[in-house]
């Protein structure tokens, strides 16, 4: 009987950690997509760049910027900047709470 409910809690562990590995990207791409455009009046979007091209002799890929002046950045760039911003909000929201008298 033990060893069923340490196999369910096991279970139940694996998959919230599993849901959260999944979903916190998510939300940090959509807070890029959401908080980048609107900060910066839609001069910087998060999407997938359609024309990149070859940079001198490295040949690595560099994003351009498109003809309406707006720069790029990739979805995974936009899940770091994500993740930076929802850390700057909990540093400040522990700072506040920390200092509050």
């Amino acid at each position: 009987m033990a060893s069923i409910i340490f196999d369910l809690i096991a279970l139940i562990l694996e998959l919230v950690f599993w849901v959260a590995w999944e979903a916190l990207p998510t939300v940090f791409y959509f807070t890029a997509l959401a908080l980048l455009f609107a900060a910066t009046f839609g001069r910087i979007t998060v999407e997938f760049p359609t024309s990149m091209i070859r940079v001198g002799w490295t040949g690595l890929l560099q994003v351009t910027r498109t003809s309406e002046g707006r720069v790029i950045l990739s979805p995974a760039l936009g899940v770091v900047v994500g993740f930076v911003i929802w850390t700057i909000i909990i540093s400040a929201v522990i700072i506040v709470h920390a200092y509050r008298l």
